[in-house]
């Protein structure tokens, strides 16, 4: 474990384009539920649909352009089906329809570690 810290802290030389996901611990506690807490995870299409909604209103055609090539990186990242892809993954690691909408804060801490790790598996890191 000593290792895998000091490769998620990049203490050692990795190339940047190399994504790491470093599973320390189990997701803490909240009201936010198990999908949630996965598709959060995905801060970069959070970020995108922020912007996007903020450029809806502007008419101008700098604004438009831009919400087009907002648009075109959110269908590259096929941000439709990210629902569907953290309720696959949360699936495959035992969590029913039910449990995915449960809050974290009533799940026990290995089913938390559960979740934690959905969240490793959704953003697909090379280490």
């Amino acid at each position: 474990s000593t290792l895998l810290a000091v490769l998620g802290n990049r203490e050692v030389p990795i190339p940047e384009h190399i994504d790491i996901f470093h599973l320390s611990r189990e997701m803490p506690a909240s009201d936010k539920t198990a999908l949630q807490c996965v598709m959060e995870v995905d801060e970069e299409r959070i970020r995108l649909e922020r912007l996007a909604e903020d450029l809806v209103a502007n008419e101008d055609d700098d604004s438009q352009e831009q919400l087009m090539d907002i648009y075109e990186r959110l269908d590259d990242m096929s941000a439709d089906t990210a629902q569907a892809r953290a309720a696959h993954i949360l699936h495959g690691l035992g969590f029913t329809k039910e449990m995915q909408n449960k809050k974290t804060k009533d799940f026990s801490g290995g089913w938390r570690m559960r979740i934690a790790l959905a969240r490793a598996l959704y953003v697909k890191p090379h280490l």
